[in-house]
């Protein structure tokens, strides 16, 4: 009876854990001769191909940036050294709220944005 109540707790605990939310990560960071700092985002669908179209990144909790993004999924922003904040949204998908990401001078920070579905029903942006 003892094994039937922990087995119970440990698949309910499975089941009602929070969700994935998508996730936001620097993936790699190289050397860039311009003068200013180069993000590249890579946006991921929640089945993890190129999303191309709809983001919103919201930039220092303020600027809304409506970017061009490449067949690849990418779109490549071009920034003076210093520390940002990123979120992402896309319509129907749960928003990704970054970490502060600090970019050098002549580098080039790959970061890569992967959402993931809002439940059915859930209410969009």
């Amino acid at each position: 009876m003892k094994k039937l109540i922990l087995l119970f707790v440990i698949i309910s605990g499975t089941l009602f854990s929070q969700q994935h939310v998508g996730y936001c990560k620097i993936t790699k960071v190289s050397p860039d001769p311009t003068k200013f700092s180069k993000i590249t985002f890579k946006f991921l669908t929640p089945e993890g191909k190129p999303a191309l179209s709809r983001v919103a990144i919201k930039l220092n909790n303020d600027t809304v940036i409506q970017p061009k993004i490449e067949k690849d999924g990418t779109y490549v922003m071009m920034r003076l050294p210093g520390t940002y904040t990123f979120s992402f949204f896309v319509k129907y998908w749960h928003d990704v709220n970054a970490k502060p990401i600090t970019v050098k001078s002549k580098t080039n920070t790959f970061v890569t944005v992967k959402f993931d579905a809002e439940e059915i029903g859930g209410t969009p942006h």
